[in-house]
């Protein structure tokens, strides 16, 4: 969409602090600006703030993790997601949220609102902004990002924002405008062209934390099928990485968290034209010879080869397998090394959290724009993504208080 252009008797609503995107980076970011001082202002192109909030974690809001290394973010250069995450860590977000009257819950590392309620997380963050005087407005989508040369609030040239219902003159600038992931809650990439003609590159935006959808349409007679299982990443005939943990099979496609955590790699090497695969190790507690020996002592007992293979997996799967599998060697085979062949993922709209964005080598530790002064930008439009687990909501976080507080600065 094409920038429209403003007479000089248009009105242009003025404030220190321009951010885009109400969710959690952006309340972040305005809270953290707010609280130093600047005058705020908040766009957000759905009809309430915080909408993702509201979906994470199935609802739970799981927004960090007790267990951190350089590990659990992702990108061209995952450290700089570190380096930022240790200037305002978990123990950080937490006392933040406890000031904002959320207590936490640990359940096995994992850090949730003690309630495990989103809308606990979601409303202090809005209480908080009212508090402060951060004003938020919805509803308005941003359409258009420049540089004002001749901003009377600053000599050194503000910002001119046009959304499809105002225009906005601001000193600084964050944006918080979220990626590709869950358009339904506010992110749609709407923004790439204006933040690439502003000069800034966006690494290829993937789908990432999503179920992968298989080549073998009769695996559907699993659907439902849930199993705890080791399951391997082959890419053109290489193991890439591995996980374990339960599985689920749906209609067309895989999930659980295994394969969320590893749909990052399968989907940017399906985007390369590569041959992708999961290998699953459907008992994974039973080496060969012990399985072997397990199934052959309950066939002696009069079991047959379907109830035998019901004691160690799901009805589905062992009906599935003994229709097509007689040999005991080629059966201990498959359970031990069952091949799904992956074609694709199941998009954006099923994504959890977008892989790319904008290149954090064009970005300060302070969440800078490198090539525009007082350009600033928070959470996941930037290059870093996180596994499951809490962690790209502490990145949303950790981003956003970073951007907030660097551009509160006066300058």
């Amino acid at each position: 969409m094409q920038s429209q252009e403003y007479r000089p008797t248009d009105k242009r609503i003025k404030c220190e602090v321009l951010v885009v995107g109400a969710g959690p980076a952006g309340m972040m970011a305005g809270i953290s600006a707010a609280r130093r001082g600047s005058n705020v202002i908040i766009i957000e192109q759905k009809d309430i703030p915080g909408k993702k909030i509201y979906a994470t974690g199935n609802g739970r809001c799981n927004f960090t993790n007790q267990y951190y290394d350089s590990r659990v973010f992702r990108g061209e250069d995952p450290q700089f997601g570190y380096d930022a995450y240790k200037r305002f860590d978990k123990d950080a977000l937490m006392g933040f949220m406890r000031e904002l009257g959320v207590t936490c819950r640990d359940i096995n590392g994992y850090i949730y609102p003690y309630n495990e309620q989103a809308r606990s997380v979601a409303n202090a963050l809005l209480y908080e902004c009212k508090r402060l005087g951060v004003d938020i407005r919805c509803s308005q989508k941003a359409l258009d990002i420049t540089q004002e040369k001749d901003n009377k609030i600053n000599n050194d040239g503000g910002f001119l924002v046009t959304t499809d219902k105002e225009v906005y003159s601001c000193e600084k600038i964050i944006i918080a405008a979220g990626g590709k992931a869950s358009p339904t809650h506010g992110s749609d990439g709407n923004l790439n062209k204006v933040i690439r003609k502003l000069g800034h590159e966006i690494i290829l935006q993937d789908p990432a934390l999503v179920p992968l959808r298989f080549a073998d349409s009769s695996l559907s007679l699993l659907a439902g099928v849930r199993c705890k299982c080791r399951t391997v990443l082959v890419i053109d005939g290489s193991e890439t990485d591995n996980e374990s943990g339960e599985i689920i099979f749906n209609n067309d496609n895989i999930s659980g968290i295994p394969i969320m955590q590893m749909s990052r790699y399968a989907v940017r090497a399906l985007s390369r034209g590569s041959k992708v695969w999961l290998e699953l190790d459907l008992v994974p507690d039973m080496g060969d010879a012990d399985l072997k020996g397990f199934l052959e002592t309950s066939v002696e007992k009069r079991l047959g080869i379907f109830e035998a293979l019901g004691l160690v997996v799901n009805d589905k799967i062992a009906k599935y397998i003994c229709d097509r599998i007689k040999d005991t060697d080629e059966l201990i085979h498959f359970l031990k090394h069952f091949k799904v062949e992956i074609i694709g993922d199941c998009g954006f709209n099923k994504a959890q959290v977008t892989a790319g964005g904008v290149n954090v080598s064009q970005i300060t530790k302070d969440m800078e724009s490198k090539i525009i002064r007082r350009l600033f930008f928070a959470g996941e439009i930037l290059d870093i993504d996180g596994t499951c687990g809490g962690y790209n909501l502490q990145w949303a976080f950790t981003s956003g208080y970073l951007a907030g507080m660097a551009a509160s600065v006066k300058q």
